[in-house]
C-alpha cells in the first residue's frame, strides 16, 4: 500500500480529475482536465496537456508467469492474454511518469483467480490515475512504443486521488 498519507508527512492527492485520455499522437496520453493536486502538503497544479509521452526506463518489474517477458515496463500476452495496469503520476514540476503493475493472466482476470494490484507509487509524485492494458496471446506493449489502439491492445484510464487499497477484481 502505498504511503500517501502517514504522521510523519503531509498528504499527498491528486484533487481532481485530469479526465485521462489516448493521446492524438501515437505512443501517448492526455489529460483533458487542468489537475489540481498536492504533493506533502503542498499544493500543484498541471494544465489540460495532450501527446504526454509515457515511456518506462526503470528496472525490471515483477516476474512475469512464462513465456510473459518484463522489460523496461513492456510485456506479452501469454496464453489467452494479459493484463497490466500502469499507475500514472505527476511530479512537482508537472512531469508525467508511469509505473507498471503486476501482469495478470486475462482468464484468470475474468474467472476471479487473480486479481490486479496497484503498484505503489514512489516519494515525491502524486497518483492521477491508472492505464490498463490488456494484450491478445503473443501482442507485446511496450509503454511509449505501442500505440494503446494497436491490434491486440486494449486500454483504458481509470481517473485516481490516490492509489486504492483494494486490487482490480475484473
Amino acid at each position: 500500500m502505498s504511503d500517501n498519507l502517514s504522521m510523519n508527512s503531509g498528504a499527498t492527492w491528486a484533487l481532481n480529475s485530469g479526465a485521462l485520455a489516448e493521446g492524438t499522437n501515437a505512443n501517448t496520453i492526455k489529460t483533458t482536465a487542468d489537475i489540481n493536486f498536492v504533493i506533502d502538503g503542498r499544493f500543484y497544479s498541471k494544465a489540460t496537456t495532450d501527446n504526454i509521452a509515457i515511456s518506462y526506463s526503470g528496472p525490471s518489474v515483477y516476474q512475469a508467469p512464462a513465456g510473459v517477458g518484463s522489460l523496461n515496463g513492456s510485456f506479452t500476452g501469454g496464453v489467452g492474454g494479459s493484463t497490466r495496469l500502469y499507475l500514472i503520476c505527476l511530479s512537482t514540476a508537472g512531469a508525467v511518469s508511469i509505473v507498471p503493475g503486476e501482469i495478470v493472466p486475462t482468464a484468470d482476470l475474468a474467472a476471479g483467480v487473480n486479481a490486479l494490484e496497484f503498484p505503489d507509487a514512489p516519494a515525491g509524485v502524486c497518483p492521477i490515475g491508472a492505464m490498463r492494458i490488456a494484450v491478445t496471446q503473443g501482442t507485446v506493449f511496450t509503454p511509449g512504443s505501442v500505440d494503446l489502439s494497436a491490434s491486440g491492445v486494449t486500454a483504458s484510464f481509470i481517473n485516481l486521488a490516490t492509489v486504492p487499497a483494494n486490487p482490480l477484481t475484473a
